[in-house]
């Protein structure tokens, strides 16, 4: 059972990381600042963007790489070495 367990979190994982192709750039920069621990307000002084702008990016980088929440998505994000 162990076993079963492993390789669906490798699946789940690898879809992931597949699916981090189809972020945009400004995706992909919001998503390794919410790993760093960052606000949307600090998110958006650091990319100039606004803090709704911010926040569009992050439903958006959810969605597409299927998370429920920032934390989800930081922890992740973390472990990734190819963001």
């Amino acid at each position: 059972m162990n076993q079963a367990l492993a390789e669906c979190l490798r699946e789940e994982s690898f879809s992931k990381e597949r699916r981090v192709s189809e972020l945009t750039e400004r995706e992909k920069s919001v998503l390794k600042l919410i790993a760093q621990g960052k606000t949307n307000k600090e998110i958006g002084k650091a990319l100039e963007i606004s803090d709704g702008t911010v926040k569009v990016h992050v439903k958006h980088l959810l969605h597409k790489l299927s998370f429920r929440s920032r934390v989800e998505a930081a922890v992740w994000a973390k472990e990734q070495k190819n963001l």
